[in-house]
């Protein structure tokens, strides 16, 4: 009944217009059929008749309630509204063709290879038809009588009942109290078996005729008998089943016995009796075929699931039980979607089956979607799905195999997991590697492979590996080689030459293995190969290297020997034989101990060995083949194999005999310094020139610089001289330039004192080490007289500016170089004004206080690349390298700005005064700088005529 109500519920209106369509007219009015509302209203008494009652299929108890309320649901749908006639009451027969007209549409709309649900679907409208029969109404005067029923006294109407009712399918027995016959339909007389049909009974509109109104215990003992048993039971209906049992074969029937006065057990009965034998083999041989066939599911290893339009299950298998976790009754019936599909992915999973209901068309792609176990465990299914159809073909269902591919996906996503991983090792790959074809066709790369042969990804695959080799000879003897590796079961493994892109040939290393199918078969080949260029050219210098150190072994002066443990020579070099007079062959094989002088010290120098591995400069006495003895300094080690263990001795040795001597010649030379630096008056120092470290001092030097011997051996000379590094390399190349051999340096004394110096150095050899040996001077009073001196010569003594003759030294030499460079230069001459009556009225001393002031005020304002010099009396100039014209007019009006702010106190009288300025600038044709002072001079005495205190710039040339 499933199928049924799902049909009813999802295509209700499709099924009333298939039950109008259906409906026979010749059993309505000639007016019309009833229109498709009442055909929808029925479908949807039916739907909800069903729902009420029939839960599952139709039982036994089921069709007792039909019976009870068949007629409570028909009942008020025989009244319908007729446009022609009005309201009107169907009539029985008029029921009874509505069923019908439902029936055939039903069955028509079910799924044909379900038996089952059409044998219910049969039962069901027998049921409802019998009990419009049963519950039939008719007017007094045309009450059906115990003879024969001439259909010529019944109206149209009953008479179409009475052809309905012979029709019908079902015995009908009329009993009065005494459970005699009263009337019977024709298929009633099918089972009196004792009682032959009236010939008179095969016309259309008649009635088998019992007029003997036989009793039902004589002519169907065991109907009789299943009668007596309801009796307790029976009040108003009663239902039963019965089996009559045969030498044929076994009969089926289903009874239903209604009393026509309830109150009255001895009213008359009505029996319909069903033979249901048919139905009853049928549903044996269903069950039998669906056993099969579920047995057959349940062997199946994969889920099985039936699911209605509304995604109701109809069925599922035992593998999709144990799968999901749930047993059978737990999921048939249920809805598919909210038990087992995640709610996230619910409408799509829904929206996708409905649409394969919509096309009406079977798929045969395979769809995957996660559903929940009873465990809440998520399995990956892979579904194929397929279409049950009705007699008319029309989907009704959808027949759902699913595969739990939850392990194969974790493996297949284990496997692409573990392929990139591959992969990307293959692309990673130091190392070049070739996929070949057997048909030598490179088939894959990797990145490496291109580096290696200089060429794209598309260049080398798809291509003959042969493109790789440097020419045929060379691919047909690679080929040879692998060839031959592999018939003896070998990857092949070897060097071999190769070409890239640019026909450059380069040597690698290669190993070829084949690839073979589970079957064996060679698949191809995979070529592992490395750019062994570096290799090649690493040993051909290691060649060299070894070619080199045996060069050196054969060359140096050295002796080279190697022992094994117990001090048997092993080898020796040239250097081994010249050194001790021997021939190789008088060495090799024989024992160290002839070469000692004194075996004490090979004692002393194998304990060494043996303790700390190695000793350097070790001094022994050797015993040269001609009996004389050498001095020799050593420097051995042991030698050890792979696994630590020590095999032999190897170490190299010099004649220090000479050296020695000479160390003796110079410790006697040290004496003689020794006492030389110490009694010298001289102040001496000896330096460490690399650090400046103050190695020793001499008593003199102790005395000068105020610090003891010991102290002074303990510092360094930044401490000593008071002088910047970049002035102590100054004076350096001052000295270099001018061909001094001695440096004039500041020292600074321990009291803090500055002294000048003159400092004479030279390298001198110390125990072995290069020192410098300096011989310092004071000189300090000397230097202070010559730069008094020079500032006598240079500076006017009164205002402290450059005295004439050094002005014009210094304005010489800045014309050179700003003509050479040519860069600007700027002249100023400035004069007092009115400085004779200063003089006159305040004095000559007031004068030179002025002529002080005014210098010292001139030079403040000066840089220090400018020079200030006086020209005489009261006349001043200034020379100003890298200024040009707007410059030194800016210069020129701040001092004069500034000097006519000057006060100058004498006697307590303020003195004022300005100065007048003359400005010039330096041509590229002045030849000498007193051009360039003569039209400065000049500007200077137009300011004077131009009411001084003022600045003028001149441009007159000198003839």
């Amino acid at each position: 009944m499933a199928q049924l109500q799902s049909i009813i519920f999802a295509k209700t209106r499709h099924l009333a217009k298939k039950a109008q369509a259906l409906a026979e007219p010749s059993f309505f009015p000639a007016t019309a059929v009833p229109g498709l509302d009442f055909w929808l209203k029925v479908a949807d008494a039916l739907g909800k008749y069903i729902q009420t009652n029939f839960k599952t299929e139709i039982d036994q108890a089921a069709l007792q309630i039909a019976h009870s309320l068949g007629t409570s649901v028909l009942a008020p749908l025989a009244i319908w509204h007729s446009e022609a006639e009005g309201t009107k009451h169907l009539s029985p027969a008029e029921c009874i063709a509505v069923l019908k007209a439902f029936r055939h549409a039903s069955l028509t709309l079910l799924n044909e290879t379900d038996l089952t649900e059409k044998t219910q679907v049969h039962r069901l409208f027998d049921t409802l038809e019998l009990e419009v029969c049963r519950t039939a109404t008719w007017p007094p005067d045309k009450t059906i009588s115990h003879g024969s029923c001439s259909t010529d006294r019944i109206p149209a109407c009953e008479n179409r009942f009475l052809s309905l009712f012979k029709s019908l399918a079902e015995a009908v027995f009329f009993l009065d109290s005494e459970h005699r016959i009263e009337c019977l339909n024709q298929a009633a007389m099918g089972l009196l078996w004792n009682i032959e049909p009236d010939p008179s009974l095969q016309g259309a509109t008649s009635l088998p005729d019992i007029s003997s109104a036989p009793l039902l215990a004589e002519t169907l003992p065991w109907l009789e008998k299943a009668l007596q048993n309801s009796a307790p039971f029976l009040k108003q209906e009663h239902h039963l089943s019965c089996i009559v049992e045969s030498e044929e074969k076994s009969r089926y029937f289903s009874i239903t016995i209604s009393r026509q006065e309830p109150s009255n057990p001895q009213s008359a009965l009505t029996l319909i009796v069903d033979d249901i034998t048919g139905s009853v083999e049928t549903q044996i041989q269903l069950a039998r075929e669906r056993s099969l066939s579920s047995n057959y599911l349940d062997v199946v290893g994969t889920i099985v699931v039936g699911l209605d339009p509304s995604g109701t299950v109809m069925l599922i298998n035992r593998t999709g039980c144990e799968t999901l976790g749930y047993e059978k009754n737990d999921l048939v019936g249920h809805n598919w979607y909210k038990t087992m599909v995640p709610e996230s992915n619910r409408k799509i999973i829904y929206d996708s089956i409905s649409a394969i209901f919509e096309s009406g068309e079977d798929n045969d792609d395979e769809y995957t979607n996660i559903i929940i176990t009873k465990s809440g465990e998520h399995r990956l299914i892979a579904w194929k799905n397929r279409l049950l159809r009705n007699e008319e073909g029309a989907p009704v269902a959808i027949l759902c195999s699913g595969t739990d591919i939850t392990r194969q996906r974790k493996t297949e996503e284990a496997l692409a997991e573990k392929e990139l991983w591959l992969r990307n090792t293959f692309v990673a790959l130091g190392e070049a590697v070739l996929i070949v074809s057997p048909e030598n066709i490179v088939i894959d790369t990797n990145p490496a492979a291109e580096t290696v042969f200089q060429m794209p990804r598309e260049d080398i695959c798809g291509k003959s590996a042969d493109n790789l080799h440097i020419d045929t000879a060379h691919a047909d003897e690679f080929r040879q080689l692998t060839k031959e590796a592999f018939e003896r079961g070998e990857s092949a493994t070897f060097e071999f030459s190769m070409r890239r892109k640019n026909n450059q040939t380069f040597p690698t290393e290669h190993s070829v293995s084949l690839i073979t199918g589970d079957d064996g078969t060679v698949l191809g080949e995979v070529n592992a190969l490395r750019d062994i260029s570096n290799r090649k050219k690493a040993e051909r210098v290691l060649q060299e290297s070894e070619d080199k150190f045996r060069r050196i072994f054969e060359t140096i002066e050295e002796g080279f020997i190697v022992t094994d443990m117990d001090g048997i020579i092993q080898m020796v070099n040239p250097a081994t034989c010249n050194l001790l007079g021997y021939e190789e062959v008088d060495l090799i094989g024989h024992n160290m101990v002839m070469l000692y002088a004194n075996l004490d010290d090979r004692a002393r120098l194998r304990q060494s060995l043996l303790a700390k591995g190695h000793v350097h400069g070790f001094h022994l006495t050797a015993v040269r083949k001609d009996g004389t003895h050498i001095v020799i300094e050593s420097n051995t080690h042991l030698v050890h194999d792979k696994e630590g263990i020590p095999f032999a001795f190897e170490g190299t040795f010099r004649d220090i005999t000479a050296r020695i001597e000479a160390d003796r010649v110079l410790r006697e030379r040290e004496k003689q310094y020794r006492a030389f630096f110490e009694n010298n008056h001289a102040v001496m120092l000896l330096e460490d020139p690399k650090t400046g470290d103050i190695i020793d001092a001499n008593p003199a030097a102790s005395e000068f610089y105020g610090y003891d011997i010991e102290t002074m051996r303990t510092m360094n000379m930044s401490q000593i001289i008071a002088l910047t590094e970049a002035e102590v390399y100054r004076e350096m190349h001052n000295a270099h330039s001018q061909g001094r051999s001695h440096f004039i340096f500041k020292h600074r004394l321990e009291n803090k004192e500055i002294r000048d110096v003159e400092v004479y150095s030279g390298p001198i050899m110390v125990r072995g080490n290069q020192l410098l040996y300096s011989v310092i001077h004071d000189v300090t009073t000397r230097i202070r007289l010559e730069k008094d001196m020079t500032r006598m010569a240079t500076t006017d003594a009164l205002t402290g500016a450059s005295n004439r003759h050094r002005f014009f030294l210094l304005a010489a030499a800045e014309l050179k170089r700003a003509k050479r460079y040519k860069r600007p230069l700027a002249v100023l001459m400035l004069d007092i004004d009115y400085f004779k009556s200063i003089n006159d009225t305040y004095g000559h001393q007031a004068g030179d206080a002025v002529l002080k002031a005014m210098a010292a005020l001139t030079m403040a304002n000066l840089r220090e690349t400018d020079v200030f010099g006086r020209l005489g009396g009261e006349e001043f100039a200034v020379l100003l390298p890298e200024t040009d014209q707007e410059n030194a007019l800016i210069a020129a009006e701040r001092l004069r700005e500034d000097l006519g702010q000057l006060k100058v106190v004498v006697n307590e009288q303020e003195i004022h005064f300005t100065v007048s300025i003359g400005l010039s600038l330096a041509h590229k044709r002045d030849k000498i700088i007193e051009e360039t002072l003569y039209r400065a001079d000049e500007a200077l005495y137009k300011a004077k005529r131009g009411g001084r205190n003022r600045i003028e710039f001149g441009t007159a040339t000198r003839s």
